[in-house]
């Protein structure tokens, strides 16, 4: 499942993928799934939602109360994270973008296998 939806403006690129994440983790709560795997390709938000769940210090960040979050949703679900490289992230850029560009509030497509 994929999905996109406008957030208010923030002050980084992690904030903004923190923010996203955190988004679709409540979405996804809210639908009752459970056990689910969510790629992304922001490396540094992935380090930290890994060192946050392993306690391996105190990683604080302008996204670290969305990290929290994410990690308390996401742990009440059996939900775990994957960073996947950028060149694999093209359809869900697409998505968003078609999302922007006719500004709707939320998008969802299913990917056949």
């Amino acid at each position: 499942m994929q999905g996109s939806s406008a957030i208010a403006p923030t002050n980084s690129a992690l904030e903004a993928e923190a923010m996203a994440t955190l988004l679709a983790v409540q979405h996804l709560c809210r639908l009752h799934f459970k056990d689910v795997i969510i790629l992304g390709d922001n490396a540094q938000l992935f380090k930290s939602l890994e060192d946050h769940r392993r306690n391996k210090g105190t990683n604080y960040n302008e996204a670290y109360t969305e990290v929290q979050d994410i990690l308390k949703l996401a742990k009440l679900n059996g939900f775990s994270f994957r960073h996947v490289p950028r060149n694999l992230v093209h359809h869900v850029d697409q998505l968003a973008k078609r999302a922007r560009s006719s500004n709707q509030q939320y998008v969802i497509t299913w990917l056949s296998s």
